[in-house]
């Protein structure tokens, strides 16, 4: 009978946000129901392999940049790849042009770029932590992970990008959300396998594959594979800034979550929760930054006009979806942790936490997105190149001061 109770409940909810944004809605959670159980794996991930956190503390910190870096730079090439679509610029087929070669050297690029600066700075915040860790340690970690799962990323992004437009789904409501996704399943695992070899190397050989990995990332973006650089050049110039500064915000992320590592520890159940919880939230900033670059785009928002009534409407569907998504984060991550016998919070509690803790972090998600978006087609920038990064990397941080803030505020860490 309560389950009934729950169903007659829950489908009228439904109905409304369907009678309110139509198949955004639809499109938008089914990327997202996705994104959450993929993340989930992640989590799970995160949680099973306490005891390697144990042996590098220092890991905590470079995993929320070093996830989240492939979701700035994947999801940008999805967003752009969209945009693409929508304005006839490609067609949705993998046969190569300067458009499309150009955009998959440039993500290459960055990787390289960012996964370097990603080792060398958590490194230094580590170690003014307190905690102990070395620079070859974290760098080749972050290498190894960064370009094993960017070959991969590069398929997919251009994979889902096709297929959903050829399927007549926009791309702005799938692609973000789901690279986000594979970003997450891909880099982590890399990075727990590549700890332990990484760790049990000689400090010589440390040293000498940190050199020739440094010079190979800074020597290959000169070499040309295209008579035009003209895209190449303006992605790596607009993004890369940007990545670094959401780098920075990343690692800052992951500090503050290792702030509290001996919560987590002690319940390794709230592991389960980090990695869904801050890229759900990057995934509906996302979906928004999306949508809103190829509004730009196109023409059809009216950016004059302080929170027209279709940024309102963005707005409403963001704070909707974030009402389910992180009902759903507190569900299956209160379900995961039972089912493997990891020790967590009673439901009730996870619940409260994950949905409080995500329409804080949603009010902060719309406003960040909808100005960077703003600003940056107003500075002449492709919002495309920047937003997405921008809000992901905020997200990061944000979130997680918001997921700690309410655990501690509750007194459940």
């Amino acid at each position: 009978m309560e389950m009934v109770k729950k169903i007659s409940i829950s489908i009228p909810a439904i109905s409304i946000a369907r009678s309110i944004f139509g198949r955004d809605f639809f499109e938008s959670l089914f990327s997202l129901f996705l994104c959450t159980v993929g993340d989930l794996i992640t989590g799970i991930v995160i949680g099973t392999f306490t005891g390697h956190l144990k042996m590098l503390p220092a890991l905590l910190i470079l995993i929320p940049p070093t996830i989240g870096m492939r979701g700035n730079i994947f999801a940008s090439l999805g967003s752009r790849l969209g945009t693409y679509l929508h304005t006839g610029e490609i067609e949705p087929s993998f046969k190569m042009n300067p458009v499309l070669s150009q955009n998959v050297s440039s993500s290459l690029a960055l990787t390289g770029f960012t996964s370097i600066f990603l080792g060398f700075l958590s490194a230094i915040v580590a170690n003014i932590m307190g905690i102990s860790a070395t620079f070859q340690d974290l760098i080749l970690i972050s290498v190894i992970a960064g370009v094993l799962s960017a070959f991969i990323m590069l398929f997919l992004t251009f994979l889902i990008a096709f297929l959903s437009f050829k399927k007549g789904w926009d791309p702005d409501n799938t692609t973000a959300p789901i690279i986000t996704l594979i970003g997450d399943m891909v880099t982590l695992p890399f990075m727990f396998l590549s700890m332990l070899p990484v760790m049990s190397m000689d400090e010589t050989v440390k040293d000498i594959l940190v050199i020739i990995l440094i010079i190979l990332i800074f020597v290959l973006p000169y070499i040309k594979f295209d008579k035009s650089r003209e895209i190449y050049s303006r992605i790596v110039k607009e993004s890369l800034p940007i990545l670094l500064i959401c780098g920075v915000l990343g690692v800052f992320s992951g500090s503050a979550l290792t702030s509290r590592i001996e919560g987590f520890i002690a319940i390794p159940g709230l592991l389960i929760l980090i990695p869904p919880f801050l890229e759900d939230g990057g995934a509906i900033g996302g979906i928004l930054a999306s949508r809103l670059s190829s509004a730009l785009h196109l023409g059809t928002l009216e950016y004059e006009k302080l929170f027209s009534r279709g940024v309102l409407r963005l707005f409403l569907l963001s704070h909707t979806l974030s009402i389910f998504v992180f009902s759903m984060v507190a569900v299956f991550g209160y379900l995961s942790a039972h089912l493997l016998d990891i020790q967590t919070l009673p439901f009730a509690d996870i619940l409260i936490v994950s949905i409080l803790a995500g329409e804080i972090l949603t009010i902060i998600v719309n406003f960040v997105t909808y100005y960077t978006a703003i600003l940056s087609f107003k500075k002449g920038i492709d919002p495309d190149n920047v937003t997405i990064p921008i809000i992901t990397s905020v997200i990061d941080l944000v979130g997680s001061v918001c997921l700690v803030s309410v655990l501690v505020m509750l007194k459940m860490i």
